[in-house]
């Protein structure tokens, strides 16, 4: 199960959230679990609230001001209620100092107490998302994880299809690398995906025939990514006789794939000799943005081609006659002897005049 303990949060955010540890040392042991994030009632982190629970309790000057103007009975009941129970933590933000009664406190609860130089909207608003990425569930899924077009796109596939292949031609074109063989998945959002690479293979492509490839090092620090949203899947497919008898030209509905209960857009390449691979993968991401933007290139040629039906049906009807006024005789005969626009099988057939 995910988790991350208090010295190992200081240590990675310090220098990002300007943290200075000064109380509380002897909670360092402290955990967050991937229980913290579904546990009804509970705020993982917020500013001060001494009515509902939350892990982690972000103070700022107005905090610390409605402290001071209690009582001494009342703020030692505040400062229990505040550094016990759910507490796991508590970070004074705006620049200010911790008074010393707070330090006290933190220190006779083993409650840790930090400094953040960080105004508390923005230290929650940093803080929040790297818990929910180090303490969400994660799955690790077979294929390349690629940044294509600023689209997080992973490529799947049986293994030997030509995956890592496809990446290496898609990262010389200005794509980057997130991930190879193994991508790290976790969800951040209700419904985004985040992908990352482990550790050790940070960095590296594996190219059969070429062997193990160090990605930073021959494109430079602009051809990998640290991680990235998933926002599309390319899998690639060998194809069978039937493949491309069964295959609706006219699809108008995206496959999708569900990872950690969120239905990611699919597409299934056919891997075919003579096929431009990385081509077709960077048309697919452009096809995606479209789409994401509300246009649909398959619905607009369906409208088209039903237009022209109906521009074709409604030349072919002949007119009702008018009672009121004589019907005056067509002046011309180009309608009747024009070549008609669709054929027996009823396909659009473009004047040659018209390219």
């Amino acid at each position: 199960m995910p988790q991350l303990n208090v010295q190992q949060l200081f240590e990675e955010r310090r220098d990002k959230l300007q943290l200075t540890w000064i109380g509380g040392h002897d909670g360092a042991s402290r955990v967050l679990t991937n229980d913290a994030l579904n546990r009804p009632g509970v705020g993982l982190v917020g500013h001060m609230n001494l009515v509902h629970p939350i892990l982690i309790q972000a103070i700022g000057e107005s905090d610390l001001a409605y402290l001071s103007s209690l009582s001494t009975d009342a703020r030692i009941e505040s400062l229990k209620r505040l550094c016990t129970g759910e507490t796991v933590s508590i970070f004074v933000c705006d620049g200010m100092d911790a008074p010393g009664y707070l330090i006290e406190a933190c220190d006779q609860y083993n409650t840790p107490l930090f400094l953040s130089q960080k105004k508390g909207r923005v230290f929650v608003n940093l803080l929040r998302p790297y818990l929910q990425r180090e303490l969400s569930e994660v799955t690790t899924k077979h294929g390349v994880f690629l940044d294509v077009l600023g689209f997080g796109t992973m490529i799947t596939g049986n293994s030997q299809i030509g995956k890592s292949e496809l990446a290496l031609e898609l990262i010389s074109r200005g794509a980057g690398l997130v991930a190879d063989d193994a991508v790290e998945l976790f969800q951040i959002g209700p419904e985004t995906i985040q992908g990352r690479c482990p550790t050790i293979l940070r960095d590296f492509l594996e190219v059969r025939g070429i062997g193990v490839l160090n990605i930073r090092a021959i494109f430079g620090e602009t051809a990998v990514r640290p991680r990235k949203t998933l926002r599309l899947i390319v899998h690639l497919e060998r194809p069978t006789e039937d493949y491309f008898r069964g295959l609706d030209r006219l699809q108008t509905k995206s496959s999708t794939t569900t990872i950690l209960g969120v239905e990611i857009p699919t597409v299934t390449l056919a891997v075919v000799a003579g096929r431009n691979l990385a081509v077709l993968v960077e048309a697919a991401v452009r096809h995606y943005i479209l789409q994401t933007r509300g246009y649909d290139s398959t619905k607009d040629f369906l409208d088209r081609h039903e237009a022209a039906m109906r521009e074709q049906i409604d030349a072919s009807t002949p007119a009702l006659p008018n009672t009121k006024a004589p019907r005056l005789a067509p002046t011309t005969t180009e309608s009747a002897s024009a070549p008609p626009m669709f054929d027996e099988s009823g396909i659009f057939r473009a004047y040659e005049s018209e390219g």
